[in-house]
C-alpha cells in the first residue's frame, strides 16, 4: 500500500521514487528542517520483525558515521517501535548509474577506470571504518545532476538472515551478477567481497558486457563459482594492460588473491590514470557527465598524446617492450595515427638490425676463436720440432781437448784413442721442449653488476617467483623486474595454471622481454542423460557415455598465444552411426564438468 500523502514521524511522504525487493523509496519532506529527503521504507514482512529492526538500526548508526563526498548521507532512521522501519537520507536529483550507461557508454575505458576510482575511494572510506557494502551494483550508484557520483544502500543486505537471502520473493538479495563466490557459498565475507563486486562493475563499464552472464540465475552463479570470463582486451582492444591486470586482481576466485580492500584498488587505479595525465578523476567525470560525447572525443586525443610521449621516452630509455605496448594502445584508440605507426616500424627495423648484428657477432666470435686455436696449435708444433740451441767450441791436440761455452747438468766425458784422432764426445740428449700456449678469445663481457630492467610476459597471467625470492603479491600478465646480470630461474603459478619454470640468462645483450607460458590445468569431463551405449567424441578421443562416467575425458588447451581462462569442449554424440546431439561447453581449468542432456 502506498504511503504517499501520509506522515512517518516528522516526514511527509510526497511521491514514490522506486522500489526493490527489500524496500520502497519515497521523496519526502522533513517538516522540522524544511528540506526534501529520501525515505527508504522496508517492506511490511521485514519491518514487522524486531530482529530486522535492530539490524537496521545498527546499520544506520554505522553508515551515519561515514562522511565522504561520494557516499549518500544518512540523516535519520526509525526506532524499534512504530509501524514502519525506514531510513532517511539526502535526496539526490539525477539518475542511477545503470540508467546512465544504458544511454551512454563509459568509453574509452579510462572513463570506466575514473568512475571506479571514485567509487573505490568512497568504499575505502567505509572499509577503514569497518563497514562493508555487500550489494554493489550500478543500480546502487546515483549520478547527481552536477556529475557527482553517490554510492548508496550500504549494508542493507545485512538486515536479513542467511536463509531469507535465498527465499524472499523467490530471488537473491543482492545482484547475482555482481556477487562474490564466498557470498554465494554462504561463507563469511570481508572487504575482498566488495572488491570482487567492484571488479565486475569495472569489467562491465570497460567492455559493455558482464564478466559472468547466463540465461538464468543458477547458471550465472555457477559461472561466478567457476570464475571463468573472457579477457577484457579481447572484447575491447582499447583496454590497456594496466587496466586488464587491475580487473584480474579483482576477479580472483580466492579472496586472498584479490586486492585486500577498496583502498588498494583505488591506489592501483590512480597509478594507472596518473600515467596518462588523468590526475583529477572527480573533475574529469563532472565534465564527462555534463557533455559525454564532446568529452569523449577530447579525452581520446589527450590519451593518445600522452601514450605517444610515454612511448618515445621508453624508446629513449631502451625499454622496447613497454614502448611497444604503449604504441599498440595508441593504435587501438586511433588506428590512423601515423606517428605511432612510424615508431613501431622503426622499432621493428631496429630489432631486425640488432638480430642480424648479434648473428654476425656470434659468427665472427666463433671464427676468431677457431683462428686463434689454429694459430696456437701451429705455433706449438713449430716449437716442439725446433732443436735446443747448442754451439760448443772445440780445440784439438794429441794430448788434450778443451770445450768452451757448453753448459750441461753434468760435464761431458772425453774418450781418447791411442792414436791422435778426433775425439768422440758423449753428451746427454737435449731436454724435450713442449709447447705451452693460452687462448684468450676476444669476448665482450659486461663489466658492470648494475641491475637490468626486464619484463616477464606471462600468458595468460600468474604469480611470479624469481630464484629464491618471495612470490609476487599479485597474479599479473606483465611483471616488470630489475635483475642482476646472470642466470635466473623464473617460476609461474596461478590458481588455474600448472606450475611452470624456465631458466633465463639476463645480460645487456639479451631481450628485455621474457615470454613465460603457464599451461592451464586439465579438466575432467563426463556425459550423462544419453543412452549408455551412445558414442561421445571430443577432439580425437571417442568413448561411450557410460565409459565417460568412469574414465572422464581429460581436456587441455595448448599453451600458445593468449588463451582464455577456460577450456572449450566441443563434442558430438552418435548412436547407430547417426549424430543425435552435438554442442560446445566451457569449463574452468582444473574443475570437473558433467555435461547433461538438455542442459544449456
Amino acid at each position: 500500500m502506498s504511503l504517499v500523502g501520509r506522515h512517518i514521524g516528522r516526514y511527509r511522504i510526497l511521491e514514490q521514487l522506486g522500489q526493490g525487493g527489500m524496500s520502497v523509496v519515497y521523496k519526502g519532506l522533513d517538516t522540522t528542517l524544511d528540506r526534501e529527503v529520501a525515505v527508504k521504507v522496508l517492506h511490511p514482512h521485514l519491518s514487522g520483525r524486531l530482529e530486522s529492526r535492530k539490524r537496521l538500526e545498527r546499520e544506520a548508526k554505522a553508515v551515519a558515521r561515514l562522511h565522504h563526498p561520494n557516499i549518500l548521507e544518512v540523516f535519520d532512521y526509525s526506532a524499534e517501535s512504530g509501524d514502519e522501519a525506514f531510513l532517511v537520507t539526502e535526496l539526490v536529483r539525477g539518475k542511477t548509474l545503470r540508467e546512465f550507461v544504458n544511454d551512454e557508454a563509459l568509453q574509452p575505458p579510462e572513463i570506466a577506470a575514473m568512475v571506479m576510482h571514485e567509487l573505490s575511494s568512497a568504499l575505502a572510506h567505509a572499509h577503514e571504518a569497518g563497514i562493508l557494502h555487500r550489494d554493489l551494483k550500478p543500480e546502487n550508484v546515483m549520478v547527481r545532476e552536477d556529475g557527482v557520483l553517490k554510492l548508496m544502500d550500504f549494508g542493507i543486505a545485512k538486515i536479513l538472515d542467511r536463509d531469507e537471502k535465498m527465499t524472499m520473493t523467490g530471488a537473491l538479495v543482492g545482484s547475482p551478477a555482481h556477487m562474490a563466490p564466498e557470498i554465494i557459498e554462504g561463507e563469511e565475507a570481508g572487504a575482498e567481497a566488495d572488491v570482487f563486486s567492484l571488479g565486475t562493475m569495472l569489467y562491465l563499464f570497460a567492455t559493455g558486457k558482464l564478466p559472468f552472464s547466463a540465461p538464468n540465475t543458477t547458471a550465472t552463479l555457477k559461472k561466478i563459482l567457476d570464475c571463468v570470463y573472457d579477457d577484457p582486451r579481447q572484447l575491447v582492444p582499447t583496454v590497456s594492460d594496466d587496466l586488464a591486470e587491475i580487473i584480474i586482481g579483482c576477479l580472483q576466485r580466492q579472496p586472498s588473491a584479490r586486492f585486500p580492500n577498496a583502498g588498494k584498488l583505488r591506489d592501483a587505479l590512480a597509478e594507472s590514470l596518473n600515467s596518462i595525465g588523468l590526475t583529477r578523476p572527480n573533475e574529469e567525470l563532472q565534465k564527462f557527465f555534463l557533455d559525454p560525447r564532446g568529452y569523449r572525443k577530447e579525452l581520446t586525443g589527450r590519451i593518445t598524446g600522452s601514450l605517444l610521449a610515454r612511448a618515445e621516452k621508453l624508446i629513449a630509455d631502451k625499454k622496447s617492450a613497454r614502448a611497444m605496448s604503449a604504441l599498440n594502445q595508441v593504435l587501438a584508440h586511433d588506428p590512423s595515427n601515423t606517428r605511432a605507426t612510424e615508431l613501431l616500424n622503426q622499432m621493428r627495423s631496429r630489432k631486425l638490425r640488432e638480430a642480424r648484428v648479434k648473428k654476425l657477432q656470434k659468427l665472427a666470435l666463433a671464427s676468431g676463436i677457431l683462428f686463434i686455436v689454429a694459430m696456437s696449435v701451429a705455433q706449438g708444433v713449430r716449437v716442439a720440432l725446433r732443436p735446443r740451441p747448442f754451439t760448443p767450441t772445440y780445440a784439438f791436440g794429441p794430448t788434450d781437448v778443451t770445450l768452451t761455452n757448453v753448459t750441461w747438468p753434468q760435464p761431458p766425458r772425453v774418450i781418447f784413442n791411442e792414436q791422435p784422432e778426433r775425439p768422440t764426445i758423449e753428451t746427454p740428449p737435449p731436454p724435450s721442449v713442449k709447447p705451452t700456449f693460452v687462448i684468450t678469445p676476444n669476448v665482450r663481457v659486461p663489466k658492470t653488476n648494475d641491475q637490468i630492467e626486464v619484463a616477464a610476459i606471462v600468458r595468460p597471467f600468474g604469480y611470479l617467483q624469481v630464484d629464491d625470492s618471495p612470490r609476487s603479491a599479485e597474479a599479473l600478465a606483465r611483471h616488470v623486474l630489475k635483475l642482476t646480470p646472470g642466470k635466473h630461474r623464473f617460476t609461474v603459478t596461478c590458481d588455474l595454471c600448472e606450475s611452470t619454470g624456465r631458466s633465463v640468462t639476463v645480460d645487456v645483450r639479451s631481450s628485455d622481454e621474457i615470454p613465460l607460458i603457464a599451461p592451464l590445468k586439465p579438466s575432467l569431463v563426463s556425459f550423462q542423460g544419453w543412452p549408455d551405449d551412445a558414442r561421445v567424441r571430443v577432439g580425437n578421443v571417442e568413448k561411450s557415455v557410460k565409459e565417460s562416467q568412469s574414465t572422464p575425458f581429460s581436456i587441455t588447451t595448448p599453451p600458445q598465444g593468449n588463451p582464455e581462462m577456460r577450456h572449450r569442449v566441443q563434442f558430438s554424440i552418435t548412436q547407430s552411426g547417426a549424430v543425435i546431439d552435438e554442442g560446445t561447453r566451457f569449463v574452468a581449468p582444473g574443475r570437473p564438468l558433467v555435461i547433461e542432456r538438455g542442459a544449456p
